[in-house]
């Protein structure tokens, strides 16, 4: 008590004998204190401030995955020359292909095929000509030869495709031409859009054609991928057609999973289920199947090895191992180098 009564009576005593800097002093303290939690308030971020920049951080995540995801999309397309890539390429192309087909039990099946697209000048990549094999003609892009495919197998066309519209979202074509085999006419619409969400890319493809000898026929594929512990990537792919002229619905179901080795290789692990509606529901077949693609001596010039394991329903699902052996070579078209592995295996 002692210690404050003596402050208290010190306190007094400066305040006396200096009133004017006391009153100075306690003014500066009062405009501090007043103008602190203005400052405090303008040195923090505004709520809006901080939502537009956690905003604007999600869209560069989200748009570097969106482009990684698609690169992969088109670089997998591009190296198995798959479908998804071969009817959206406007650029001069030649591919040149020689297969054999063994199961366990059959002898050996040999198929060669050649295609040859030319881009037409002075047209902006938007028209092109075509002879060869006639890809949408497959139920099955990535179903291996073998005969109880041949009924899948389009045979040879020849005719011109026109873009009206080619982006990474969208690519909208007209294709008219001939079918060698058969001398039918035909002509119709392709239409793809891509749609990202996330870690997830979808792409819708409808087909529509109509033949001067068995009427129309529409092809429905929907794709859904991403990218798998970033080195793997993934496809789910749900794949129907219809023909006027055939009773019931053909589609099937196929999961795949795509690992890049290094630049010049890669394998593809397939499961694919076939289905249809006549004459009642059913489930055709189920085939597990490796696809090993590599490049070799020269750039343009590939190898393949894919061994199979196929249960067929009017074989009463007894396993059948098989094998393609295929060498193909493709000159010209595009190409995407994103998404190829170092020789370290690192992207």
């Amino acid at each position: 008590m002692a210690f404050v009564s003596g402050r208290r009576c010190y306190s007094l005593a400066v305040l006396a004998r200096y009133p004017y800097n006391c009153l100075r002093a306690a003014a500066c303290l009062l405009a501090v204190v007043d103008l602190l939690p203005g400052a405090l308030a303008a040195a923090e971020p505004a709520d809006s401030e901080v939502e537009q920049a956690e905003a604007y951080a999600a869209d560069v995540y989200q748009r570097k995955v969106s482009e990684n995801i698609n690169s992969a999309a088109r670089w997998v397309d591009s190296f198995f020359d798959d479908e998804r890539y071969t009817a959206e390429d406007a650029t001069t192309k030649l591919r040149f292909g020689q297969s054999v087909f063994s199961e366990y039990g059959a002898g050996l099946e040999f198929k060669t095929r050649v295609n040859l697209s030319v881009d037409v000048p002075r047209t902006e990549n938007r028209l092109r000509l075509f002879v060869g094999r006639d890809e949408d003609e497959n139920l099955s892009p990535g179903t291996l030869e073998n005969s109880a495919d041949d009924r899948n197998d389009g045979g040879s066309a020849a005719g011109v495709q026109f873009f009206a519209r080619a982006s990474d979202r969208q690519n909208l074509s007209m294709v008219a031409g001939i079918k060698v085999s058969s001398a039918d006419l035909f002509a119709g619409p392709r239409y793809r859009y891509t749609l990202r969400y996330h870690d997830w890319q979808a792409r819708f493809t409808q087909g529509l054609r109509w033949y001067t000898g068995r009427g129309w026929e529409s092809r429905t594929r929907l794709d859904f991928e991403r990218i798998v512990w970033e080195q793997l990537f993934f496809r789910q792919t749900f794949d129907g057609r219809w023909r006027e002229e055939d009773p019931g619905y053909q589609y099937e179901s196929r999961t795949s999973l795509v690992q890049p080795l290094k630049r010049r290789k890669a394998v593809e692990y397939q499961w694919v289920n076939q289905f249809s509606t006549h004459p009642h529901q059913r489930l055709d077949s189920t085939t597990l199947r490796i696809r090993y693609r590599q490049k070799f001596l020269r750039k343009w010039l590939f190898y393949e090895m894919n061994p199979q394991l196929a249960m067929r329903n009017d074989e009463s699902f007894k396993p059948k191992a098989g094998i393609v052996l295929r060498i193909e070579a493709v000159f010209g078209g595009k190409d995407f180098p994103v998404y190829r592995p170092d020789d370290n295996g690192n992207q």
